[in-house]
């Protein structure tokens, strides 16, 4: 649906779009590699993992506060909705990891482990890299939407109704 809407609120709307966009961009593929390459270690992995975590859990309580104009909520529930996509990328990579972590605790080759650990980490993490291009691509509409002043119609239902001047249906 597109939306007469001012200037301001389509700033408003764009928001979360940005910050989904910045939290991809900087915890997934810049500080995620760089940890990787720099050696930092196992432990290391989970500072990207914990500060996505923490743009949702803030995406998450702004998509669920009250908004006053129904325009901009909906931007935030759809923010939401493709995190929502992002944790179930996450719990199969953590599913997969230790699946793997399991199968090379049967090998008696200290060898063979460590390159049972690589292969399979490579694979366990290709549903979040395949995911965040995928955000990647969806986000990059959504920001266009909230240029436009347009909202998907299912995001618009979760929001409290207000008398909204609609240009098309």
């Amino acid at each position: 649906m597109i939306i007469e809407i001012p200037d301001g609120l389509r700033v408003q709307a764009k928001a979360p779009h940005n910050l989904f966009m910045l939290n991809l961009a900087l915890f997934h593929l810049l500080m995620t590699p760089a940890i990787i390459a720099t050696g930092v270690g196992e432990l290391g992995i989970l500072l990207p993992l914990a500060l996505s975590l923490a743009v949702i859990a803030y995406t998450w309580r702004r998509a669920n506060g009250g908004h006053d104009q129904a325009f901009v909520c909906a931007h935030w529930q759809l923010a939401m909705r493709r995190y929502r996509l992002l944790l179930i990328a996450y719990a199969v990579t953590a599913t997969l990891l230790l699946l793997g972590w399991l199968l090379t605790q049967g090998t008696s080759d200290p060898n063979m482990r460590d390159i049972l650990q690589t292969v399979l980490l490579r694979i366990a993490v290709m549903p979040v890299v395949l995911m965040v291009m995928v955000n990647f691509y969806l986000e990059s509409s959504a920001l266009f939407q909230a240029t436009n002043g347009e909202v998907p119609d299912s995001a618009l239902r979760r929001c409290p109704s207000h008398d909204i001047p609609t240009l098309s249906g």
